[in-house]
């Protein structure tokens, strides 16, 4: 990391910090809804927040004229703060208003990563990416290995007293929703940058280059089951696992796995660039090993693969993604449209994979049906690694 800038260092700790409060409880909010209704609560939700998100992310090219990006990005964790508070006074009631709990979570996450990939876009140095996205992944996966194993203990310890497994949701809610308005503080004052030169029409009005249309259809596709999946499997690990303390062991694995797979990724794709197909393929055995083995050694067997596979993929779609954006004509100031414009796909494809979900869910055993939409999956990554093949972004080391 030494390699890096001191602004390029203090946006991996914010991603840090972020990361660190949302894994502690963001599985068991999936958790809690399905505890206490049912898959398709959990989906409705994740509906409600990703359309929530796509909007508010969309919105930031008027909301960043007249609010600088690191205010946006504190009230970003207010917002998130007071979505946690919410779920700590509702307790169970919490499924009743699922849709505005939703909303109010995709206020919170489209302005943190509006304001957080921009500054993101302006100081991460082209010629560093590789190694800034690999310590990126490094400390998301640090940060996420943490929190599940974290937060499933306090759970269960709570649970074991006589305030019972419902307060130690509770307890843990709360405790995120403190280290939130802690981050605020810790996060003091971002680097100033000048305003953007943004109009929506730029959206529909610029030429789009072949390479920029392939990264398009490369966030489309990932939208179409980066963070269903996540939500199906965590479900369907609960399920075998029975048990919050496990399942927080388990994702605390998963974690660590890809953080060793994102550190091994930088030097591996300097010297290999097509040595993302490695991540293209264990991401799509890993689906279909999990589909067709529910059992806890399917677990172990979907998490190893994918954990130690997946992020050269994910450093690999980052990098084409930005030297793309590098390709573009003029400043960072004027290319504001172009963020946009892959965060809308990106948050509509996420949309539309959960809206699938929940209409498949209406026709049957969810369980089952869950399990089947799995064998749906594989192909996504497969059509990644083929867009990213096509695309030929110049490397940069």
């Amino acid at each position: 990391m030494k390699n890096l800038s001191h602004d390029e260092r203090k946006l991996l700790i914010i991603q840090g910090l972020d990361i660190l409060a949302a894994s502690l409880a963001g599985i068991f909010v999936t958790v809690f809804f399905f505890a206490h209704g049912d898959l398709k609560i959990t989906t409705l939700y994740n509906i409600a927040a990703f359309v929530s998100m796509t909007f508010f992310y969309g919105l930031s090219g008027w909301t960043l004229r007249y609010v600088s990006s690191g205010v946006l990005m504190k009230l970003s964790l207010v917002s998130g703060s007071l979505f946690y508070l919410l779920l700590f006074f509702l307790k169970d009631q919490s499924i009743a208003y699922v849709i505005p709990l939703g909303i109010l979570s995709g206020f919170s996450g489209g302005n943190f990563w509006a304001s957080y990939n921009l500054n993101q876009y302006i100081l991460a140095h082209a010629a560093r990416r590789i190694s800034y996205f690999g310590w990126a992944g490094a400390i998301f996966s640090l940060a996420s290995a943490v929190g599940p194993g974290l937060g499933g203990l306090i759970i269960t310890l709570v649970g074991k007293t006589s305030l019972g497994v419902m307060n130690g949701y509770l307890v843990l809610f709360f405790l995120v929703a403190l280290i939130n308005i802690v981050t605020v503080f810790i996060i003091g004052k971002l680097p100033s940058h000048g305003t953007l030169h943004f109009s929506y029409r730029h959206i529909w009005e610029h030429q789009r280059t072949k390479s920029w249309k392939l990264v398009l259809g490369q966030q489309g596709m990932l939208g179409l089951y980066d963070i269903a999946i996540g939500t199906v499997t965590s479900v369907l690990f609960f399920v075998i696992l029975k048990n919050e303390a496990d399942l927080g062991l388990i994702l605390t694995m998963a974690s660590a796995f890809s953080m060793v797979a994102s550190l091994y990724a930088i030097p591996l794709l300097k010297n290999y660039p097509s040595a993302f197909w490695v991540g293209v393929i264990g991401s799509t055995v890993s689906i279909i090993v999990f589909a067709l083995f529910q059992s806890p050694i399917g677990v172990w067997l979907f998490i190893a693969t994918s954990g130690f596979t997946a992020p050269i993929l994910s450093n690999k779609l980052s990098t084409v993604y930005f030297h793309a954006l590098d390709e573009a004509e003029g400043n960072w100031q004027e290319k504001y449209h172009l963020l946009l414009e892959r965060d809308i796909v990106l948050g509509i494809s996420r949309t539309l994979s959960f809206v699938g979900l929940f209409m498949l869910l209406q026709f049957g055993p969810e369980i089952q049906l869950a399990k089947a939409w799995l064998l749906l999956l594989p192909i996504m990554p497969l059509a990644i690694g083929y867009l990213i093949q096509i695309t030929h972004a110049p490397e940069k080391t």
